[in-house]
């Protein structure tokens, strides 16, 4: 096999001194004597494009990369140089190189379902449904694990691309009809459809599927995934029942436990827990889960016994540390909370250790300690540069030297102009400064680089609710980050808030009340309090308004809230 890195050059393409020149200068010279000996060998005019191809890549230029190792195929027909070629054209999105390179590849190793996959999603973007179909069918009969791990296969392919959901799934179900017998087939359009949330057809197909193939793992979980996201949780546990009786019954539990917590259901995942810890009391994932669902939950005394008991396993002891920091930060205990976080050497945590350790030592007026910190971080982890530099920003906001936080974000943006975490935090500045301009003109920045930046679009929206009379404006601009993050709470929040101001507090109600449930944070609680008190339920308003302000006395909105409803003659 022809081998991909770049082979030494035939003597004859290079100069006496050619080990003195620099890499350009040799390819520019090999470059002439290519152009002058057109009785070269292949072997050799293919040697200069993978070293051509071999520079641009440590360049970092996947394109030419990609075309330089193209031009090298059509003098040795080489298996790995053609899968380069194709990784290469697809880290560059050139989707056209790719699937040239991409065919290449399968027209020298007519077995490669690496190949195969490339050119059913290349071609399925490109809306070529019968060249997908076609790669589909070739990867179902010629799958080394057989037909099952082929319909499986093509399943994962179709479904990484969410933009061409339906075209996916009508392909899939075409493919299904074709074999409607087929167990495999029917669980692989399950599984398609659970990954495109279409949980309808997820149902339908996997109770198909089991009725095929009685008992069979794979169909019951993706049964049980859809029943649990319909909110038909009895039947979840009816379904997947039969397969807690085996050996690794635990770790299926905390599996369930996990789905169930993403879909909302935490009493039913709290009980999954429990019957881990009930039958293996020392389970480090089981107390770990348990731990951070009452955390979650903001119960510290009741989670805190399930990290102290983490501090014995060495490979959990960074993160035990690290929530029991979190629980000390909940008691308000900040010297406490520093000692926790110092032992954060290790594990998950880290990073978000150091972090939390510099806000503590913010709050406990040792500022220049925690820039400092902050600082060492941006260099020992350059790609997190701007969060970083944002959160020393957030200190000094939070230490009420606003014009050196502006300082700092306005030196980082001179270098670094276009830098949506930067400007998203300049312009949270700029409204607490009552700016509003400013910090507009530096949302619509991120926004027209991302329009689908969710929270920069919430936000943007948020601020016009708060400050201005543009409310249906705000509306527009919240509602189209809803539709990107359904359950972030902040968006709930946000919606529910412009829809008050619009004069809907019913609809806002419902919103509120959710966001609240998703996060207990005292804006929110300020806002479905008002909402409350305007519909009449001022007891549950003012209970709601009384537990926020016990718990947060430090919050503006809740502050003024409270003082504009609860202490007004």
């Amino acid at each position: 096999m022809f081998d991909s890195r770049a082979a030494p050059l035939p003597a004859a393409l290079l100069y006496a001194a050619g080990a003195l020149l620099t890499p350009l200068t040799v390819l520019a010279r090999v470059e002439s004597s290519v152009q002058a000996e057109s009785q070269l060998s292949p072997q050799a005019q293919a040697q200069y494009h993978v070293m051509a191809g071999e520079m641009a890549a440590g360049r970092q230029l996947p394109e030419t990369a990609a075309e330089e190792f193209l031009k090298a195929l059509n003098f040795t027909p080489d298996a790995a140089l053609a899968a380069r070629a194709t990784a290469f054209a697809l880290t560059a999105r050139r989707d056209d190189l790719a699937l040239k390179a991409a065919q290449k590849w399968l027209s020298i190793e007519d077995s490669s379902m690496d190949a195969r996959e490339v050119i059913a999603r290349l071609s399925l973007k490109a809306g070529n449904i019968a060249e997908t179909r076609a790669q589909c069918e070739a990867i179902i009969k010629g799958h080394p694990g057989g037909e099952a791990d082929g319909h499986r296969h093509v399943a994962l392919v179709l479904a990484q691309d969410k933009e061409n959901a339906a075209a996916a799934l009508t392909l899939m179900k075409s493919l299904v009809a074709e074999k409607p017998q087929s167990a495999s087939a029917q669980r692989a359009l399950a599984l398609l459809a659970f990954r495109f949330d279409d949980i309808p057809t997820t149902e339908k197909a996997a109770r198909e599927a089991l009725r095929l193939a009685p008992k069979e793992r794979e169909s019951t979980l993706l049964l049980v995934a859809a029943l649990v996201k319909r909110g038909d949780i009895a039947s979840a546990d009816q379904a997947i029942a039969p397969l807690f009786e085996g050996k690794a019954s635990n770790d299926l539990r905390l599996g369930y436990a996990k789905l169930l917590i993403d879909a909302g259901q935490r009493p039913a995942a709290k009980e999954q827990i429990r019957q881990v810890l009930k039958t293996d009391t020392a389970n480090i994932d089981g107390h770990l889960a348990m731990g951070l669902l009452l955390l979650d939950e903001r119960a510290p005394d009741q989670a805190e016994p399930h990290f102290t008991l983490l501090l014995e396993n060495t490979d959990r002891k960074g993160d035990a540390a690290y929530y029991l920091g979190r629980i000390a930060e909940m008691r308000k205990q900040p010297g406490t909370a520093l000692a926790w976080y110092e032992k954060v050497s290790a594990g998950t945590q880290v990073l978000d250790g150091f972090v939390r350790r510099a806000r503590v030592l913010a709050a406990l007026k040792r500022m220049p300690e925690a820039r400092e910190l902050l600082a060492a971080l941006r260099e020992q982890y350059p790609p997190l540069y701007s969060r970083l530099l944002a959160t020393e920003g957030e200190l000094l906001l939070q230490d009420s030297a606003l014009i050196e936080a502006l300082s700092l974000y306005d030196t980082a943006l001179k270098q670094q102009p276009d830098d949506a975490e930067l400007l998203y935090a300049r312009a949270l500045l700029h409204e607490r400064m009552n700016r509003f301009e400013l910090a507009e003109a530096d949302l619509r920045k991120v926004i027209a680089a991302n329009a689908d930046d969710s929270r920069a679009l919430n936000a943007l929206g948020y601020m016009l609710t708060l400050h201005t009379n543009r409310v249906d404006d705000a509306a527009k601009l919240i509602a189209r980050a809803y539709a990107l993050e359904p359950d972030d709470p902040a968006i709930l929040d946000s919606m529910g808030w412009v829809q008050f101001k619009q004069g809907k507090p019913r609809e806002a109600l419902l919103l509120l009340q959710k966001a609240h449930t998703l996060l207990p944070d005292a804006e929110v609680a300020a806002h479905l309090g008002e909402v409350l008190w305007t519909l009449g339920e001022k007891d549950k308003a003012r209970s709601l308004l009384e537990a926020a302000a016990r718990e947060d006395t430090g919050n503006r909105v809740l502050r003024d809230t409270v003082q504009r409803l609860l202490n007004t003659p």
